[in-house]
């Protein structure tokens, strides 16, 4: 559990804007309590992200040095993946609501209604997350974890005191890269913090993992065998995190392709959770796949030197010629299509399911209750958890009515699939502004979103000098089911060409309407009738509450 002083210090940290005086790359440094330094980094200056990382001793500056040089441009997928793996850290970051697990959401909620916090914007809840090394980013949940996040965000917010007025380079700040500098360091003495400064260390040279054959019988057996054929090897980070239990962090394990060149046979090897830890047991597996496939490889060509230290005692002992090359093509084509493979596999994944929850919409009632409880009931373990995409909770909300005989035909949507375009409707929708204030508007379905647009501005008297978007997965910044103004330069669907009719409007169906992508106006929209009626013009069929000021918002979007 999250403790008040973390979200305290956050929500401080977030009024300080400390990410509009200084650069992702400056970082300064917190003395911590144990003795220990944290390097801090703060994101926002270049993009929309905001967050604060703590890199603890020359090992997590290391990781964050690594992540400075990576170059999605200049390596591959699976390279780039490989040194974004090497982050350890600790962060707190703003994100929307939905990037938030359910736990994390009820946490945030209870300390800003405990403290009179309004949350609104793209970036409002803060999320607290742990990295660590060739593992996915998980929820922070040890106290110590938490405390040292305590004292790197409370040394942000001394420091964002001390920078007004002030250019940060006043203060020394200095980029990750250059080692030897001194870096402005606060350290908690007598209730506040101190500015002093620190050096930056050396960054330590990278130590390979050279495992040495030891399996003395497999050597002698590969020895025995006539050598042929050139296979090409590459250790590499598997693309996907996996897990061996319910309560383990999910982790991206290590495995050894290699490939025959000639035939582009693949060797079938198991992956391995700590190469780091244990190389041995792959070069083990290694030498026991070859004998299982009766094979010595006359030559290995590999194209980095983690491969190389790996094979190099194994290559010396058999006798096998063990090469550097840039190029290997057999290689590449087993990497691109392994990519390929896990890049279509969760999105066909998907759509299977979604096809097997249009099944069940059109069992009856009776169907319905015939099939396996315990299935029904781990699905509903995960709505309520708040662990599955919203287009799969929609259709299971309908699944679940129905078999309580509600009718759900009328709130059926089955996003992605043909949506019939319905003529002669309109629909009255919701539209609200935080609490309190709504106004519902009747429109024909033979309007188009940007006719809704115009409504929304009209009944909440906005002008119209500022880009827009909808959100019908009622997903803020979501990359789904969304619509942008025309002047927006993205290639996405406009609003202009699509009508309401068009999009799979229902009663029930709630979505989001977001209005100058800078102040970010969130709308909530939800559909609360369905009518035959004509109607030739947008009305206002219903107001409450008085509509906030356009260009009157305050500041801070948290409090």
């Amino acid at each position: 559990m999250i403790s008040d002083k973390l979200y305290e210090l956050a929500f401080a940290y977030k009024r300080t804007r400390l990410w509009e005086s200084i650069w992702d790359t400056e970082i300064f440094a917190v003395k911590l309590s144990d003795g220990r330094i944290g390097y801090i980094t703060v994101t926002g200056a270049a993009s929309r992200h905001y967050s604060l990382g703590v890199y603890i001793g020359s090992k997590g500056l290391d990781s964050l040095r690594i992540m400075a040089r990576a170059d999605q441009t200049a390596a591959s997928p699976l390279e780039f993946q490989e040194q974004v793996l090497q982050q350890e850290c600790l962060q707190c970051s703003f994100e929307s609501k939905e990037e938030l697990s359910e736990e994390e959401q009820k946490g945030v909620r209870r300390y800003a209604k405990a403290n009179n916090i309004r949350l609104a914007g793209k970036g409002a809840y803060p999320q607290f997350t742990k990295y660590q090394k060739n593992l996915c980013p998980w929820f922070l949940k040890d106290q110590e974890d938490q405390d040292i996040l305590c004292q790197a965000l409370g040394a942000a917010v001394a420091l964002a005191g001390m920078l007004e007025g002030k250019e940060a380079s006043k203060l020394g700040l200095g980029e990750i890269e250059d080692e030897g500098m001194k870096i402005p360091m606060l350290e908690f003495r007598e209730g506040t913090y101190v500015l002093t400064d620190t050096v930056l260390p050396e960054e330590e040279p990278r130590k390979l993992p050279a495992p040495l054959a030891g399996n003395e019988i497999g050597v002698a057996k590969l020895k025995k065998r006539k050598k042929s054929g050139v296979w090409e090897c590459e250790i590499i980070r598997f693309p996907q995190p996996v897990r061996n239990e319910p309560e383990e962090v999910p982790f991206f394990p290590v495995f050894l392709l290699a490939v025959n060149s000639a035939t582009g046979y693949l060797l079938p090897l198991p992956s391995l959770k700590g190469y780091e830890d244990n190389p041995e047991a792959l070069v083990d597996s290694f030498i026991e796949g070859l004998l299982r496939q009766k094979n010595c490889p006359k030559e290995i060509l590999v194209r980095d030197q983690r491969t190389y230290a790996f094979a190099e005692d194994l290559c010396q002992k058999v006798g096998i010629v063990l090469r550097m090359e840039e190029e290997l093509e057999a290689l590449d084509d087993i990497e691109e299509a392994l990519l390929d493979r896990f890049s279509k596999e969760g999105e066909e994944e998907l759509e299977d399911f979604m096809d097997m929850l249009d099944s069940m919409l059109d069992m009856d009632q009776q169907q319905l209750k015939s099939l396996p409880q315990d299935g029904l009931d781990q699905l509903k373990e995960l709505m309520e958890q708040g662990m599955l995409p919203e287009e799969i909770e929609e259709r299971l909300e309908l699944i679940f009515d129905k078999m309580k005989g509600e009718d759900a035909s009328a709130k059926r949507s089955a996003p992605g699939s043909i949506r019939q375009i319905k003529t002669n409707v309109s629909y009255v929708i919701s539209v609200s502004s935080g609490t309190g204030c709504y106004r519902h508007i009747q429109i024909s379905g033979d309007s188009t979103l940007f006719g809704l647009h115009g409504a929304i501005l009209d009944a909440f008297g906005f002008m119209d000098d500022h880009a827009h978007a909808f959100f019908m997965d009622n997903r803020s910044w979501s990359n789904g089911d969304s619509y942008y103004a025309e002047d927006v330069e993205r290639d996405l669907r406009l609003t202009v060409d699509y009508t309401l009719s068009q999009v799979n409007l229902y009663k029930g169906k709630q979505f989001k309407y977001i209005f100058d992508f800078g102040d970010e106006w969130i709308f909530q929209c939800k559909v609360l009738k369905v009518t035959d009626e004509n109607t030739p013009e947008p009305l206002v069929v219903r107001s409450k509450g008085e509509a906030p000021e356009q260009y009157g918002r305050w500041e801070d979007e948290d409090e």
